[in-house]
């Protein structure tokens, strides 16, 4: 039976004791930041390779050992699969990469809709037309883990294809290599992903999933543009419905294309559950601030009422112990201090704290 996290109990003791919740882990950065699912080890990392990729006949290391095997396994090489592409972006509610992102929904006998992903990161718009610059691919794969049943599983691959247990997080550490904190998997995807379950407790399996593609967190530069990519993105929300998602990644997916049948051909950036009518603003910040992250780790904090409740909470977590957002990029442009990017105005940190006074003087 799965327990509800408590990120306040979780973040608190790892910023105050400078450790992690899995034991002996040590923090390179000053911000506990992606680690509120606890630090995985190098260990944990090829012990989760092995369960979800075991090893067979001729393939000691497991069929997806490179990224042309897991493009291979995963029938991104099939011409019976479409492959859709979506690229020239940069994701600003998350990681601040700029990304291109390639899926496939197999149609292939036996293997029919298992849905893979695979994200190739860049520290340039101009380099995202060829994947040999990426600065690290990271992949998701929905499909049978080891007892048969469809589980998200998580891969990390260096720019030449070859695995890698950890990748960074952060832009910044792309050339400043004491802001790398490379994380290991499974939980340095857990963050943003959700999760965090003993995957060797459940097969491999460590509920974590697929997050909905909103164009309110896209940035794009000149080589792209939104109206270009809308009929892709469309399709990546589409393959994102077919990996069984919790309802907070359903219902968001629902609310941006205007129904359960998804009958809008292009997003409606200015969908607004009905219970945040009356903190528009507020609701942008949760949008590029808290959706990247809290819709699978804590779905709770989208809910309207949550933020009413727990104004003491959320006010410690935020402007005493700053944890929050829990993305380095993200962190940095909620408090304005990154200038790599351009203030906002009102910053987003004023934005929730003038809310949090309407709610509790």
């Amino acid at each position: 039976m799965k327990t509800k996290f408590n990120f306040k109990a979780a973040l608190i003791s790892v910023a105050l004791l400078g450790g992690s919740i899995t034991s002996g882990a040590v923090y390179s950065s000053p911000f506990p930041l992606l680690k509120a699912n606890g630090v995985s080890t190098a260990q944990d990392a090829t012990d989760y390779y092995r369960t979800i990729d075991p090893p067979v006949a001729g393939h000691p290391n497991g069929l997806r050992y490179t990224q042309a095997e897991w493009r291979e396994v995963n029938g991104f090489n099939d011409p019976a699969n479409e492959i859709v592409v979506v690229g020239g972006h940069k994701n600003v509610s998350d990681l601040g990469f700029w990304r291109r992102i390639e899926m496939v929904i197999d149609k292939r006998w036996g293997k029919r809709r298992n849905v893979a992903f695979t994200t190739y990161n860049f520290e340039f718009e101009s380099d995202t037309t060829d994947v040999k610059k990426a600065k690290s691919i990271v992949n998701m794969e929905y499909s049978p883990g080891p007892n048969g049943d469809r589980i998200t599983k998580f891969y990390i691959y260096n720019p030449d294809g070859t695995r890698k247990a950890d990748t960074f997080f952060d832009p910044d550490g792309i050339n400043d290599l004491t802001k790398q904190d490379n994380l290991n998997l499974p939980n340095g995807c857990a963050a943003c992903h959700g999760g965090g379950e003993d995957f060797r407790a459940h097969s491999g399996k460590t509920d974590g999933g697929f997050l909905a593609f909103d164009f309110n967190v896209f940035e794009y530069g000149t080589l792209t543009s939104r109206a270009a990519n809308e009929p892709n993105v469309k399709k990546l929300n589409q393959g994102v419905l077919m990996t069984d998602p919790p309802s907070a990644v359903k219902n968001l997916i629902y609310g941006l294309y205007g129904g359960k049948s998804l009958p809008l051909a292009t997003q409606n950036s200015d969908y607004m559950p009905s219970d945040w009518a009356t903190e528009p603003a507020l609701w942008k910040v949760v949008v590029t601030d808290c959706l990247g992250c809290h819709t699978l780790s804590e779905s709770s904090v989208l809910n309207l009422n949550y933020w009413k409740l727990h104004v003491g909470s959320l006010r410690e977590q935020l402007f005493e112990y700053r944890l929050m957002p829990n993305s380095p990029y993200a962190n940095r442009r909620f408090w304005n201090m990154d200038p790599n990017q351009p203030p906002t105005t009102p910053a987003h940190s004023d934005t929730v704290r003038d809310a949090l006074k309407r709610f509790r003087p």
